[in-house]
């Protein structure tokens, strides 16, 4: 005869199916994490911070980090220089905009649509693009590699200490595999976010861009891989997925916390590598920054130099 706790239990389960209900996620699902305070580089949370791991379109930060830097050495406008998409960058991956070769793109459109959309085409047509440009006379690399050679001279410069770009995009390749960490690439994130001109391509769920084929404009509406965006003050900043990366993020959020009876703005920046529910777990994760900033009654922001992801970037 079934137990009287048993029938309890059953009738539990019946009610809490019926409810839709869903278990807790935890923010230590994630293979990799990270939570730091922006304004101090400090680590408030970790987890395997420093274990090699593939970043999928993390990658991407990097990208637009060496492209913008490329407009402002040579004086360029990225709204209006337009660059030609070559057949190599029609090679699989996210294609948002639809992109066929010999198709024209700006190099603001490229942006948005790499860093809101994940958009493998038009990276590469950039990439290739700036890369042929910063090649010097004499010289036979392509301009794809001389783009992802200053990716790493540009990780190198800011203290990544595990990273190795092999693209500008992240797919995984055959060959050799691009590498980073939880850690870099909260370096990176915190050196992107302190340049105006990267915030923009990172915060907008939605954007209506333009692409020119056979002398024809054709409208597009992009839409952010970031579910987050605009919600519990998150403004950016990046996706990425592989099958060996797995479900990887970039968060960047924004909240005021009382300081001496005062509202203080503070940022967070998470980062959360291969997580079976990254969305979840980026909400999860944030919640217990505010918490432990919170909890310091006055104290939030100034942080620990010991544990900081800034200093070291100095």
């Amino acid at each position: 005869m079934e137990s009287h706790f048993a029938k309890r239990l059953a009738l539990a389960g019946v009610i809490l199916s019926q409810m839709n209900f869903v278990p807790p996620s935890h923010s230590e699902d994630a293979a990799a994490f990270v939570l730091v305070d922006h304004g101090t580089g400090e680590v408030l949370l970790s987890k395997n911070g420093d274990a090699p791991r593939q970043i999928a379109s993390l990658t991407k930060i990097a990208s637009t980090l060496v492209i913008l830097e490329w407009m402002k050495k040579t004086d360029r406008d990225p709204a209006t220089l337009r660059v030609r998409v070559p057949k190599e960058a029609i090679r699989g991956g996210a294609n948002p905009l639809g992109l066929m070769a010999g198709d024209e793109i700006t190099i603001e459109t490229g942006l948005f649509a790499a860093m809101m959309a994940s958009d493998n085409t038009s990276m590469h047509t950039l990439a290739e693009a700036v890369g042929d440009q910063m090649i010097a006379g004499g010289e036979s690399v392509s301009g794809i590699q001389r783009f992802v050679d200053r990716m790493n001279q540009l990780s190198e410069s800011i203290g990544l200490k595990h990273t190795r770009f092999v693209n500008p995009h992240g797919l995984d390749e055959t060959g050799e595999k691009g590498v980073s960490c939880a850690f870099d690439v909260a370096r990176l994130a915190l050196y992107a976010e302190d340049l105006p001109d990267f915030r923009r391509y990172a915060a907008e769920r939605e954007r209506k861009v333009s692409i020119f084929r056979g002398g024809r404009e054709l409208s597009v509406d992009l839409k952010s891989t970031n579910e987050l965006l605009g919600s519990r003050g998150i403004d950016g900043t990046k996706t990425g997925t592989t099958r060996l990366a797995g479900a990887c993020l970039v968060v960047t959020a924004t909240r005021d916390l009382l300081e001496d009876g005062r509202p203080v703005p503070h940022r967070l920046v998470a980062v959360i590598l291969d997580s079976p529910d990254r969305f979840r777990e980026a909400v999860l994760l944030l919640d217990k920054g505010w918490n432990l900033l919170a909890a310091r009654s006055g104290e939030a922001g100034k942080g620990n130099p010991k544990e900081s992801l800034r200093k070291e970037t100095e």
